[in-house]
């Protein structure tokens, strides 16, 4: 592997590590403002969606809805993606050199005049 495309295995491993640690923010900011929304709908404010909290309907947004429904698989695509990537970066830091060499020797006492090994 390259020192290039070491650096971009790095680079990605660092994308997809932000993405896992982004996607566990956003999903912890959300659940714990989930219940603070309006309890009655709100169309100035885009609350129009009814979501059960703990027994409570309140109002939550389009955005608020769709991170409720994309947020967990896109931690486990960034989690997932992460672990490759890091695969890649650590097989591309094992340099591995194997050294073959093959020695050969006459023994029939062949035409050059060589002697024969016994």
């Amino acid at each position: 592997m390259t020192r290039r495309s070491h650096l971009v295995w790095k680079l990605l491993l660092a994308f997809f590590a932000t993405g896992m640690v982004g996607s566990l923010v956003a999903w912890g900011y959300l659940l714990t403002t989930l219940c603070g929304k309006p309890r009655i709908p709100a169309a100035a404010t885009g609350n129009v969606i009814p979501y059960n909290c703990h027994g409570t309907t309140v109002f939550i947004t389009d955005f608020d809805n769709a991170a409720l429904h994309w947020l967990i698989p896109l931690e486990l695509v960034c989690i997932f993606l992460g672990l490759v990537t890091a695969a890649m970066v650590v097989l591309g830091a094992v340099k591995v050199k194997i050294d073959v060499q093959v020695h050969v020797r006459r023994t029939d006492g062949g035409a050059d005049g060589q002697a024969r090994d016994h």
